[in-house]
């Protein structure tokens, strides 16, 4: 029986511990919201200017943002000429799709995008 209430104990523990655990969610600092094929979308909430700001690029050219494939304020396409890239990545019809999340990510908190 003690081994009992000493599991129930530490198992709450457990669960006190992690619940005081800090969650990245993309506050004031972009995090990764969703994959759709190739193209990383990611958020940040801005809580100086109370601002929902969203980008998208291909990850696997460079760690960091400008030096990969993707798509600017404008929702323009920004490629850098060392960059080759396979023309099903640039498609318009994937673009397009790519440009339609970012306008649901931006439009407000809750994002729950449709036909992935």
């Amino acid at each position: 029986m003690a081994t009992s209430e000493n599991l129930k104990n530490y198992l709450f523990v457990i669960l006190l511990t992690f619940s005081f655990t800090s969650v990245n969610a993309g506050l004031n600092s972009f995090t990764n919201l969703i994959f759709v094929e190739d193209w990383l979308i990611e958020r940040k909430v801005d809580l100086t200017i109370n601002e929902t700001k969203c980008r998208a690029s291909i990850p696997s050219h460079a760690n960091w943002f400008g030096a990969r494939i993707r798509l600017g304020p404008s929702n323009e396409l920004i490629k850098p000429i060392w960059i080759s890239v396979k023309a099903d990545q640039v498609a318009d019809s994937k673009l397009t799709k790519i440009k339609e999340l970012l306008d649901d990510c931006r439009s407000g908190l809750l994002f729950l995008p449709e036909n992935l």
